[in-house]
């Protein structure tokens, strides 16, 4: 797992897609969340995990993202596709509540080493300071989808660095869409020496060609799968090849926490 979130904090991973496509176009995904750090610095700058507008003033990410922060200290932006030039509707942050379970589980490989950590339960509920209008929020899917499902992950991650420049990862200003397919849980055990929950986490991969990757980025960036009645929220996301000793551009499954599971635990009155 990655030691930032919100720029700030050593609290688990961030990390999100290197590759995928671009969606520069104003409302591409219009319930997409993403936080930042508050402050007169360019959202560019200060952006940090993603997320997903679920109600007009709820918003679900990542519980590693706010562990041990202040919230008052983020805002939430929705429906950004390009942060540098529109930084979409802005909200304070009233509460947080994430999973009563989750917890960072060291890695069995090395567990004092916090980078190579995963989580369960991974997911947290933000409450805005004010409801969000005219946007449509994502709906929620009933169950965990089947291995074999193809599912789209929406992010502003970093993309990776070139082969010539490492360690110049660039953090992307257009939202990217990744294009994965769900795997079994032993396909996703198999490949990272760290501990994959299987009631709170499933995994998702490109298969295709490897070309859709985590980087360190936004964690909590929303997984969708594509229901008749549009998009509907299966996962956020929270780590990745980091937890097998892998850096950003080498293929490997991405873990997500289990949304249609775990809403019970974080929805607050």
């Amino acid at each position: 797992m990655a030691a930032v979130a919100l720029g700030v904090s050593t609290a688990g991973p961030v990390h999100a897609m290197s590759g995928g496509t671009q969606l520069p176009q104003r409302g591409a995904a219009p319930w997409l969340a993403t936080l930042a750090v508050k402050g007169a610095a360019p959202l560019l700058q200060r952006a940090s995990c993603g997320g997903a507008l679920i109600a007009p003033d709820r918003v679900l990410t990542a519980a590693h993202c706010l562990d041990g922060q202040d919230a008052r200290r983020a805002e939430v932006h929705i429906g950004s596709s390009v942060l540098s030039q529109d930084p979409g509707t802005v909200r304070d942050i009233r509460s947080v509540t994430a999973h009563p379970r989750y917890e960072l589980l060291p890695s069995p490989a090395d567990p004092d080493n916090v980078a190579l950590s995963s989580a369960a339960y991974d997911m947290a509920e933000i409450r805005l300071s004010a409801p969000v209008r005219g946007v449509k929020p994502l709906r929620i899917a009933h169950h965990r989808p089947l291995p074999g499902t193809p599912v789209s992950l929406f992010s502003h991650g970093i993309t990776a660095a070139p082969t010539s420049q490492p360690g110049k990862e660039i953090r992307g200003d257009v939202l990217r869409r990744g294009d994965l397919t769900v795997r079994t849980h032993a396909q996703c055990a198999a490949q990272t020496p760290a501990t994959v929950d299987e009631v709170s986490v499933f995994c998702a991969r490109d298969i295709s060609g490897g070309e859709t990757t985590m980087c360190f980025g936004d964690s909590g960036s929303p997984l969708v799968i594509w229901g008749r009645r549009g998009p509907e929220l299966v996962g956020v996301f929270s780590f990745a090849g980091e937890t097998a000793g892998k850096v950003c551009g080498q293929a490997a499954d991405a873990a997500f926490a289990d949304v249609p599971a775990l809403m019970a635990g974080v929805t607050s009155a």
